[in-house]
């Protein structure tokens, strides 16, 4: 019994090792400042994918998930203005069986742009990017988190 019993456990030791699946994560995120004047800064949100990858706009509307920016609220700034989106906006009607959308995403590299005034001489803007990257299929959405350090001079 005691035999069986460690053949088992080794056995299922082995297949939950060989079985585990791997996280598939084809987003890269990283982010940049640019100090504009007179107190205000374009933070800019960079994506870059995978090859093969794309990204939802956030004028997307349909199945998947669009790309959501959020700031967490602060005395410390304001926001100036609406997101923008920089890269190359691919528009693409598909065919869902009884239904049809208009998806609105992303290939390569996009860069989401938030101007932001600040009201004190040091601010940290906290927020995250909610997004979800598909190929042949989706993969479960996803959040990228950042905190930034802006100082005016």
């Amino acid at each position: 019994m005691k035999k069986n019993f460690a053949l088992i456990l080794l056995l299922s030791f082995a297949v939950s090792k060989n079985s585990s699946a791997q996280i598939v994560q084809p987003a890269h995120w990283s982010y940049t400042t640019e100090d504009l004047g007179n107190s205000e800064f374009n933070i800019m949100i960079s994506c870059t994918l995978d090859n093969g990858w794309h990204i939802f706009s956030k004028d997307y509307v349909g199945i998947s998930v669009p790309a959501t920016f959020t700031l967490e609220k602060s005395d410390d700034f304001e926001v100036v203005g609406k997101l923008q989106e920089q890269g190359e906006l691919i528009k693409e009607e598909i065919d869902l069986g009884s239904d049809k959308e208009m998806a609105m995403y992303y290939k390569g590299r996009v860069v989401f742009v938030q101007t932001v005034k600040l009201l004190k001489q040091d601010a940290v803007v906290k927020g995250t990017m909610d997004y979800m990257t598909c190929k042949e299929v989706c993969v479960p959405p996803a959040t990228y988190e950042f905190e930034i350090k802006l100082h005016k001079n």
